[in-house]
């Protein structure tokens, strides 16, 4: 049978693994948020909608510069461009009218 001190050095041990674990937790999720990667630089996913398997829609911002995009398994293709994603419904009206109207 385990004696009195086995089962409290157990319990101690398991009390300092448990609050050794936390403090990793905690560290990470506090200091480490650049440690992974895409967390800094210039490129970052604002938001990114599935359609299916491997298929979607994505907003990215790289450099100032913002790209509503689709992608599936083989390509990435540019939907939309914007300098600044406050753009009202109008002047994406005026813009597109714009860039219609110089190509024809």
């Amino acid at each position: 049978m385990l004696e009195y001190t086995d089962i409290l050095r157990v319990i101690s041990s398991l009390i300092i693994v448990i609050v050794l674990i936390y403090s990793i937790y905690y560290v990470i999720n506090r200091y480490g948020k650049g440690i992974l990667p895409g967390q800094k630089g210039l490129i970052s996913i604002l938001d990114i909608k599935y359609l299916g398997k491997n298929k979607g829609l994505a907003i990215v911002k790289v450099n100032q510069r913002y790209y509503f995009i689709s992608f599936d398994e083989k390509n990435v293709s540019i939907i939309e461009k914007w300098d600044s994603l406050h753009e009202t419904e109008g002047e994406i009206k005026n813009k597109n009218e714009k860039e219609n109207s110089t190509k024809t």
